[in-house]
């Protein structure tokens, strides 16, 4: 691997946690005071013996036709469960042959395909529902999530370091390699570690073929994209949506951020953002707290897990969500 392929991987491996910060002020700010009208009930995930069905590292999960896909990067597979969590089959083993994974980051359903971004590899692989690969492309980075937003693309992110000038975080294929757009230029600086956390993503699927994107750091915005990359415009999130600001060293110096959202899912029009915590008055970790937002950018309520969640997708008014054991949560969202 040359370099210039180092360094994104490493970029990447950094922009999948927050690193050590110091909080300031009192830690985390309070929650805006809101009548609830939407809870979470947990489902008892039943006990799953085999071997395969535990969790070593799970990065990202998709939902479809009753099936929830978790990539596990440890174990270098693609895991499958139930809507309920019972665990159904495993595909995929570390290697760099068709059908094998190194880290895979990112998993979707595109069609009648599971598409997975194999990290390490610097490729998208393609398998079908049984988990036999069917094909896949390289891509010139170490691509980091992958979406389906409309029929025949493939949304793929990346990790910039921002050493490059005009570096792209959204790359839109077709499902033979083919580049068909891309757009949303890194922020650059002279530092690849700011830029690292600045340029941290999370994109979310619509239900017209379009896709969202929510910045990790800094700008309380949602931007909405057609699937073919066209920018069509950004929502203003609700100020009641509480984050923490934190002051992370660099150096000689400080930089102050506002931890936005840590992770990010939509479902039946509505977005659910949850916001970092200050953990030990010095780092920043996943929170227990996950925002409702309208599609017009307004707050509509706050779920309060049981528990701080890593990652979670949404799906049919379930959350399916990665504690901080990496084990697999299932939470019906009531209203």
């Amino acid at each position: 691997m040359g370099r210039a392929a180092t360094l994104a991987v490493a970029a990447a491996l950094l922009a999948s946690l927050f690193g050590p910060v110091r909080t300031l002020g009192q830690g985390n700010p309070p929650r805006p005071a809101l009548g609830p009208s939407r809870r979470a009930v947990e489902i008892a995930v039943p006990a799953n013996e085999e071997d395969e069905a535990l969790l070593g590292r799970p990065v990202a999960l998709a939902f479809d036709g009753g099936r929830l896909y978790v990539a596990d990067a440890l174990d270098c597979a693609v895991k499958v469960f139930s809507k309920d969590g019972r665990f159904l089959k495993s595909f995929g083993r570390k290697g760099s042959a068709p059908g094998e994974l190194s880290f895979p980051s990112g998993v979707c359903v595109a069609g009648e395909a599971v598409a997975v971004a194999d990290k390490f590899n610097l490729r998208i692989q393609l398998f079908d529902k049984e988990g036999r690969a069917s094909g896949g492309f390289r891509v010139p980075f170490a691509p980091d999530r992958v979406l389906a937003p409309a029929a025949g693309r493939l949304l793929v992110t990346g990790n910039p370091t921002g050493r490059l000038a005009g570096e792209r975080l959204l790359h839109v294929y077709d499902l033979s390699g083919r580049l068909e757009w891309e757009g949303l230029e890194a922020r650059s600086s002279s530092d690849p570690v700011l830029d690292a956390f600045r340029n941290m993503i999370l994109v979310c699927p619509g239900e017209e073929g379009d896709f969202y994107v929510v910045f990790r750091s800094g700008e309380r915005v949602i931007r909405r994209f057609a699937g073919s990359g066209r920018f069509l415009g950004e929502i203003a999130v609700d100020e009641r949506h509480a984050v923490p600001s934190v002051d992370m060293p660099l150096g000689r110096r400080t930089l102050r951020l506002s931890g936005f959202c840590w992770a990010a899912s939509r479902d039946q029009g509505v977005f659910f953002l949850s916001a970092p915590e200050a953990v030990a008055g010095k780092d920043l970790g996943p929170g227990r707290a996950v925002s409702v937002i309208g599609s017009n950018g307004r707050l509509q309520d706050v779920i309060e897990l049981p528990c701080a969640v890593h990652r979670f997708v949404v799906a049919g008014g379930r959350m399916f969500a990665i504690d901080d054991e990496g084990a697999l949560r299932i939470f019906e969202v009531r209203s």
